[in-house]
């Protein structure tokens, strides 16, 4: 039986289905979830988006006090910045076993159009703007940020039918599933990177 607790960080852009996957994933492993839209949903269910800054200020605390206990859990967010990747270090330090795994769509359009069809359906929307900017960076902070420190990684492209788990690592080892996407994954964190 593994005595490590788990801390998981799903990341992607906004649209790409990282909230599912982590939803899911987290079930799959029983271990519990918790995302800052959640939380804001709870603070204010009728507009979750007004509460959005004490929602992220909840998630940090709540997040530090699963650190604390040394309870596992799945994280998500869409790794705008490096900011969660100080959590996975300490983590990591203290004898969690870490994962990063990157749910990821090829292109900002369909974002943008995942969003629009979630926020017919009663979702949240995230502005243009945002998804725009987050987009391009979210393939070089998780490469540069998190994957170094995570003992396992993942990367699964979600713009077919289903997701797709493209590759993962151990320790840094990758083992690819499918030539193409991991092509097109590469592809997007190159061009990004040398675009910033």
């Amino acid at each position: 039986m593994d005595t490590h607790p788990q801390l998981v960080v799903v990341g992607g852009p906004n649209g790409s289905g990282k909230s599912t996957f982590a939803r899911s994933y987290a079930e799959k492993v029983g271990i519990p979830y918790l995302g800052a839209d959640d939380i804001a949903f709870e603070l204010s269910p009728a507009d979750p988006f007004t509460v959005r800054v004490a929602a992220g200020r909840e998630f940090s605390r709540r997040l530090s006090h699963a650190l604390a206990s040394r309870q596992s859990l799945v994280i998500e967010s869409t790794l705008a910045g490096a900011s969660l990747a100080r959590s996975l270090a300490k983590a990591r330090t203290t004898g969690y076993e870490t994962t990063s795994i990157l749910v990821f769509l090829d292109s900002e359009e369909l974002c943008l159009r995942r969003i629009s069809e979630r926020v017919a359906q009663g979702g949240h929307d995230v502005p243009e703007a945002d998804v725009r900017r987050r987009f391009r960076r979210v393939f070089p902070v998780f490469w540069q940020h998190y994957r170094p420190l995570s003992d396992r990684s993942l990367i699964v492209f979600n713009g077919g039918e289903s997701f797709l788990i493209v590759a993962e690592s151990e320790n840094d080892n990758w083992e690819i599933y499918d030539a193409n996407m991991w092509a097109k994954f590469s592809a997007l964190t190159e061009e990004v990177s040398h675009e910033d």
